[in-house]
């Protein structure tokens, strides 16, 4: 799924012309040193400003805000290799779930929603982004990095949030009028199933 999916990417920048711009995470902080870096119409940076429909985002993977993979390098390699884990298990057990009839199930998901220290992580998450955009005077931000798609404001500042193609199976689409949707993948359809508007947090 995810050859096809670079393939048609590249499909995409031969054919059309479509620019890529890559914004590193901490999974692929070894690519610091190279940014920003422009090949063809492939850009990898750190961060960047997105202009879209006459509003500016501030688009960023967002683990520099985790004290964790910023301070405690040890330990997020450690959370790295449990969390890959973690995954690995899941992928087996949606094995079973798929012969069941059953839909994808997010154990890394399930688990961060019943811990009460990963809601309030995440929480804090969001409104350390949110200050950020607005000490840049921008209209949203856009990030990843926490698995949590999103997509809301928190007074004036839209915050959206990837989520991740591996444990929620997501991803931020725009449409031609400019709004912002996070849609849901469902692997056992092998389609969208599912798209959600913005909810507003004062």
């Amino acid at each position: 799924m995810y050859t096809d999916f670079f393939k048609t990417l590249m499909k995409m920048m031969e054919t059309r012309g479509t620019e890529i711009i890559y914004v590193r995470g901490n999974h692929d902080d070894f690519l610091d040193a190279l940014t920003p870096l422009r090949f063809s119409t492939i850009s990898i940076v750190k961060d960047y400003i997105l202009h879209s429909h006459g509003k500016r985002y501030y688009v960023t993977h967002g683990d520099i805000f985790d004290t964790i993979t910023t301070h405690m390098r040890w330990l997020a390699i450690l959370g790295d290799i449990g969390y890959s884990f973690l995954l690995w298990l899941n992928k087996q057990y949606n094995r079973i779930r798929e012969k069941q009839g059953k839909p994808y199930f997010s154990m890394s998901r399930h688990i961060k929603h019943r811990v009460k220290s990963a809601v309030s992580y995440i929480s804090d998450f969001e409104q350390e982004l949110v200050r950020l955009a607005e000490t840049r005077k921008v209209d949203g931000i856009i990030c990843g990095h926490i698995h949590q798609p999103a997509n809301t404001f928190y007074g004036d500042i839209h915050y959206l949030n990837s989520g991740d193609w591996v444990e929620s199976l997501s991803a931020l689409v725009q449409n031609e009028q400019g709004e912002w949707n996070v849609v849901l993948y469902d692997e056992t359809a092998l389609a969208v199933t599912e798209t959600f508007n913005y909810a507003r947090v004062i």
